[in-house]
């Protein structure tokens, strides 16, 4: 039996993790994150079935285009339902999957992330936790470099004048303290 080119279960393992945390910034629940990013694995291996590493914009797009396809039909769905006065459950969890120490933190960050048009957030949210080059954020959402980098820099900017009267409670003190607040941050070079 021949050996894959791709190993996808690998490629998998690798990112499903950070595919979830953006899809969960675009979804109501923990459980349409894990549905979406199913679905854009399997859209992206029917279409790319030998796999290729620069192609993985495409994966975060195509989570993209998901969760907004089911968003809009969610949103119509409850439309629906509210017509006819069925009630309508919604999961409020926290965004992030931390520890119990940690739960507090995320849940502040996550309502500062929610506060920025939404545009920004998933640049903040492709670049910081997917790891991805402003390059990779631009194709997979469909815009310039030059946008992407200008929706993160003002991002930055909102979550720092957002996060900065709370540092007290979102940063730990003296030798493991984080500089986040104590100077602006700028945005990486596009080159």
């Amino acid at each position: 039996m021949a050996q894959p080119a791709f190993d996808w279960k690998q490629c998998y393992e690798q990112l499903a993790p950070r595919l979830l945390l953006y899809a969960r910034q675009l979804t109501a629940t923990t459980t349409d994150a894990e549905d979406v990013v199913q679905m854009a694995f399997v859209r992206w291996w029917r279409r790319y079935p030998d796999g290729t590493d620069e192609n993985v914009p495409l994966l975060y797009a195509a989570v993209r285009t998901i969760a907004l396809d089911q968003r809009r039909s969610q949103s119509r769905r409850v439309r629906r339902e509210a017509a006819s006065e069925c009630a309508v459950l919604s999961e409020d969890a926290p965004v992030f999957d931390v520890g119990p120490e940690q739960k507090e933190t995320a849940l502040i960050i996550a309502k500062a992330l929610h506060q920025l048009p939404e545009e920004q957030s998933e640049v903040v949210t492709l670049k910081l936790w997917a790891g991805l080059t402003f390059a990779e954020i631009a194709e997979a959402v469909d815009a310039s470099p030059n946008t992407v980098a200008s929706r993160y820099r003002y991002a930055l900017a909102a979550l720092q004048k957002v996060l900065a009267p709370m540092k007290d409670e979102v940063m730990p003190t003296g030798d493991a303290a984080i500089p986040f607040f104590s100077k602006p941050l700028n945005a990486e070079p596009l080159s």
